[in-house]
């Protein structure tokens, strides 16, 4: 397959309604927040994990996605005994006959090649893992990143729901017992992250796996459907490709939100706003370096560019950018 020779941008916008779209552990699992802005904001990993159970969902068995290259190195597995694998134990799960009684960078190696081989989130967002006690790691930087914290285009004000539990609270207990979580009743969220086609070289990121990605980004949000995360929608995916070394930046800081008919914690809907896209066009129309722009998005959300009101990729046209239409 072909590694990817261009660099790339990407911004998704999508919408978590009723829903907790990252919840911090280490806060009774309140959804993240900027406590200075109020803004929700979602971590890299939490990105990243959508789209590597996008993968597994596409086949669950795990021989046939290793045969296909499609493995997902960063997911549960257990030891021969039951327990959870370490990184070390995971390690082992991908060393062949060839690598007993290997030591050292030899080994390493041989992890590397077995790794990179049979698991796409490797070759996307690289991969560190332990192989023992005075042995190297294998440490892999992925082309494929995101923001730390990707942030709604608002702020947000999450709410503690509180609801009827399924069980007794107590031994002696007659009466159910009371649970809670944190919930955000809306929010517009932008996530923006780069492949970069020098570190592609290392990991072999190929253009169908960058197409995967894409489709993991797009549909794996509309799948999420776990008890904490369904009512996640997403509304627009662009993919901005540039010449080898270029790309414009700060994507997400060229769009806002527009034309509100509420105040930011009252948005509810797509109807309550539309998405100005104006900056961001304007910046790509005038950066020579952009060779195209790819596109996928929900009618639902409406751009505005200027005076001008219709979907992204009307208004890129409009503006004399090259765009195509992702499909999935």
């Amino acid at each position: 397959m072909t590694v990817i020779t261009n660099r790339y941008e990407m911004i998704l916008i999508y919408e978590a309604k009723d829903c907790n779209p990252n919840g911090d552990p280490l806060d009774e699992n309140r959804p993240r927040t900027d406590p200075e802005t109020g803004e929700a904001t979602i971590s890299d990993v939490r990105i990243k994990r959508t789209v590597r159970d996008y993968f597994v969902s596409l086949e669950p068995d795990v021989e046939k996605r290793l045969a296909a290259g499609r493995e997902v190195l960063i997911r549960d597995t257990l030891k021969a005994d039951g327990y959870l694998s370490e990184g070390k134990d995971r390690a082992e799960q991908f060393l062949t006959e060839a690598a007993k009684g290997k030591k050292g960078e030899e080994k390493r190696r041989l992890l590397e090649s077995a790794v990179l081989r049979g698991c796409i989130d490797a070759r996307l967002f690289g991969a560190t893992l332990p192989l023992g006690k005075n042995e190297p790691s294998l440490q892999l930087t992925g082309p494929v990143q995101f923001s730390a914290f990707n942030r709604s285009l608002h702020r947000v004000s999450p709410t503690l729901v509180q609801q009827t539990a399924a069980y007794a609270g107590s031994d002696k207990g007659n009466q159910k017992s009371f649970a809670e979580r944190w919930l955000l009743p809306y929010a517009a969220i932008a996530a923006y992250g780069v492949a970069n086609e020098t570190a592609a070289r290392t990991t072999g990121l190929s253009e169908a796996d960058l197409d995967l990605l894409l489709q993991g980004l797009w549909q794996g949000t509309a799948a999420l459907n776990t008890h904490s995360k369904l009512g996640h929608d997403p509304l627009l995916l662009v993919v901005a490709q540039y010449r080898p070394g270029y790309r414009l930046g700060a994507l997400t800081r060229r769009i806002a939100l527009a034309d509100q008919t509420v105040e930011d914690t009252a948005l509810r809907s797509t109807r309550d706003y539309r998405l100005d896209v104006g900056e961001l066009l304007a910046a790509w129309r005038d950066y020579p370096a952009l060779t195209g722009l790819r596109v996928a998005q929900d009618a639902r959300l409406q751009c505005r560019a200027g005076e001008q009101v219709g979907l992204f990729a009307e208004l890129a046209g409009q503006t004399g950018l090259p765009v195509a239409t992702l499909s999935f």
